[in-house]
């Protein structure tokens, strides 16, 4: 679920700071240097720390459980990758340069990426994020509350998930098969989620919801200076980064 944490980056508008975002990802996807893409993370780590509202403890909290998966990532690419200067040959292990750039460069990039989307998703109300689409990027409200209300109904899923395990457990049953657990847990989910679909769309419907574009809005989001200073600063330090490092 999309939560603001106040700081001044979930003041920008959401469909700038998505678009911003996005260019950083495409910018980091086309880098094929390990420096230049562990300077774009160090760059995007302070834009979370000065302006994003970040502490030491979240972001230990937030990126630990994915650094497992980087290290393996880069174990995977440097011992089994291709190349020619080889630096250490053992059985079925082969390490060259190349393969060590190669892996460094990707458990770097995949960082970038959980970095920049976790800026994202930290600083932006997902309340903002909806309308800002239905304004800025002109969403059909249909689409718009349609996901509005598929991922207010997530939190529902899992309490209700734990309820039927729990009503499970009182009454003894046991998982002796994955597919009779799943079968036994998604029948009585899918049924609920259908009764609460129609409840909603009865209700959307007799608050005269009918989609379409002219209606009224308790919030009009609009894109103000500095939410294009935002942007433009942001992909033109990025960019300078990449330029200089490059090219040192």
């Amino acid at each position: 679920m999309l939560t603001s944490n106040h700081s001044y980056l979930s003041a920008i508008n959401p469909a700038v700071k998505l678009v911003t975002h996005v260019l950083l990802m495409i910018m980091l996807m086309a880098l094929d240097d390990p420096f230049t893409t562990f300077y774009l993370w160090i760059f995007v780590l302070i834009i979370g720390i000065a302006i994003g509202g970040w502490r030491l403890p979240y972001l230990v909290k937030a990126l630990l459980p994915y650094t497992f998966f980087f290290v393996l990532v880069f174990w995977m690419m440097a011992a089994f990758g291709k190349g020619e200067n080889v630096l250490f040959h053992w059985a079925w292990f082969r390490v060259t340069e190349e393969s060590i750039k190669n892996g460094l460069n990707l458990s770097l990039r995949m960082l970038g990426f959980v970095t920049i989307g976790l800026l994202f998703t930290s600083t932006t109300d997902l309340n903002k994020l909806i309308m800002s689409l239905i304004h800025q990027f002109h969403l059909s409200p249909k689409w718009a509350y349609g996901f509005l209300a598929g991922f207010r109904c997530i939190p529902l899923f899992q309490e209700e998930l734990l309820q039927i395990k729990a009503a499970h457990r009182i009454r003894g049953y046991k998982n002796y098969g994955s597919w009779k657990a799943f079968s036994r847990y998604a029948v009585p989910l899918l049924t609920t989620a259908i009764r609460r679909s129609e409840r909603m769309a009865t209700a959307m419907a007799a608050r005269g919801f009918t989609g379409t574009r002219e209606r009224t809005y308790y919030v009009k989001p609009t894109v103000s200076r500095c939410d294009y200073g935002y942007c433009i600063f942001t992909l033109l330090l990025a960019g300078a980064i990449i330029f200089v490092v490059g090219n040192y």
